[in-house]
């Protein structure tokens, strides 16, 4: 019989290997099977559709914002960014409404529209710290290191600062 500590220690690492193999196994398998959920499922697609229309019939902005928010909270980036659309074109010098928008705009891969965004709401406060930290993804996600720069010192010296 083998009861060395040698025999022990290789009894741990082979359960160490196994547990290993079976966590990034069930990795695996889920996202595959998550892929299969989402990708064309009807369910799905009409709870967009359910939603998008949603937005489409609210009028108000505070809503939208509640709204928007949810749906980042959930994965939903492209319904967030409907939402922010809407609360942003129907309140046009409410600074969050362009700070989410923009911050959205950053989450569906569209930094120059982030840019524009984040720009108005720089302009409606330029003092508000997270307009500048969402300003330096979308300055180096369209390639321009120096206003990233610029905008990350901006950040930091008013995240220092800024009071609510």
């Amino acid at each position: 019989m083998k009861n060395s500590t040698e025999y022990y220690f290789v009894v741990v690492i082979i359960i160490a290997i196994a547990l290993t193999i079976g966590f990034w196994g069930a990795q695996v398998v889920g996202s595959l099977y998550y892929n299969k959920l989402t990708s064309d499922n009807p369910a799905l697609e009409n709870f967009i559709n359910i939603y998008s229309n949603k937005i489409n019939l609210v009028d108000d902005p505070n809503e939208l914002a509640k709204m928007g928010t949810i749906f980042f909270k959930t994965g939903f980036n492209d319904l967030a960014l409907l939402s922010f659309k809407k609360a942003s074109v129907l309140s046009p010098l409410w600074r969050d409404a362009w700070v989410w928008r923009g911050y959205a705009e950053l989450k569906t891969n569209q930094p120059k529209a982030a840019l524009t965004s984040l720009k108005k709401a720089e302009n409606l406060d330029p003092i508000y710290p997270l307009t500048y930290q969402f300003l330096t993804d979308a300055y180096k996600l369209t390639g321009d290191a120096v206003s990233a720069e610029k905008a990350q010192e901006k950040f930091v010296y008013l995240s220092k600062t800024y009071q609510k």
